[in-house]
């Protein structure tokens, strides 16, 4: 009899918690269900977008007063502080006046807080701000790729931008800090072929800037790529009359990359290799570097051995 009476015990107890926690999820549900008047911050910014050579700077906190049911209360607690943003265009507003009323805005304000919510109120009752001239200047882009080549195989040429630069309007402070726009690094591997694609200009390094555009298109050629061996003769510039001057070796060796369609166009004469004699008091070495006057736009990458040469100097 004791294991009917345990087994009975036990099954009341069951029952008894299932009621609990029905009721208990009835409650909740209820309170839930339920209308509560919520004191909530939002970041207001504001904007004209019929003039676009003025921002108004305002970043402040408003306290709004909000209805809503317990189910956003709950999802509220856990969300992040929601940004307003308020057109002020259509508002007259002249070169004195720096405030906008709460009611002014009342509606818009209304409109961005979301499904589910009935704004009260407004506080303070009059928003203060400040605006000053905007200046714009175009930038180029700095494309930020970073490329690894397969063996033999090498960037051809520029990388190509769509566009190269663009217009950015801020501050005229902020825009004598910047001279580039840059973009989110993007990694290649193992190229082989030519690629194309799209950058994004990275905003992170552009606050309190408006930009012209986000997305830039890019294009890379890659070409397989052959190596070779040229001499070409040294020139000495800048040498005064009243000096013989002597340098060793007068020719230098070339060794060059270039794709491989491009070879058979290539002669040493297409290389003008000088030495500077300007560059000799400057030394203190007594050698001179061996400078590329002109190449070929078809070659990717000279080496010259050697690098410096001697020079012996005497009078007339």
């Amino acid at each position: 009899m004791s294991g009917v009476r345990k087994y009975l015990y036990g099954k009341q107890i069951f029952v008894f918690l299932f009621f609990v926690a029905a009721a208990s999820v009835g409650w909740l549900m209820n309170k839930l269900s339920t209308d509560y008047l919520r004191t909530i911050s939002y970041h207001i910014n504001f904007y004209n977008s019929s003039d676009m050579r003025r921002i108004f700077n305002v970043e402040t906190d408003v306290t709004a007063q909000v209805n809503m049911n317990g189910f956003l209360a709950m999802r509220y607690n856990i969300a992040e502080q929601s940004i307003i943003k308020i057109d002020v265009s259509d508002k007259i507003l002249s070169k004195t006046k720096n405030f906008v009323l709460s009611s002014d805005i009342f509606q818009k304000f209304s409109e961005q807080i979301g499904d589910g919510k009935k704004l009260i109120s407004l506080s303070p009752d009059t928003i203060y701000f400040s605006y000053v001239d905007l200046q714009s200047k175009r930038l180029p882009i700095m494309p930020n790729l970073q490329l690894k080549f397969a063996s033999e195989y090498m960037q051809s040429g520029n990388i190509m931008l769509k566009p190269d630069s663009i217009w950015i309007t801020a501050e005229q402070k902020i825009l004598d800090s910047l001279v580039e726009i840059q973009c989110i690094a993007q990694k290649y591997e193992n190229l082989n072929k030519p690629i194309s694609g799209v950058l994004e200009v990275d905003l992170n390094k552009l606050n309190s800037v408006s930009i012209q555009q986000q997305k830039i298109q890019f294009k890379i050629n890659v070409e397989r790529y052959s190596e070779a061996t040229i001499t070409a003769p040294l020139r000495l510039t800048n040498k005064p009359d009243s000096l013989d001057v002597m340098i060793f070796p007068r020719d230098i060796e070339i060794k060059y990359r270039a794709a491989i369609q491009n070879f058979a166009k290539i002669k040493a004469s297409d290389f003008k290799l000088i030495a500077d004699f300007n560059d000799f008091e400057k030394s203190i070495s007594g050698n001179l570097k061996v400078k590329i006057e002109t190449k070929p736009k078809s070659v990717l990458q000279v080496d010259l051995y050697p690098s410096f040469v001697e020079v012996i100097v005497s009078k007339k």
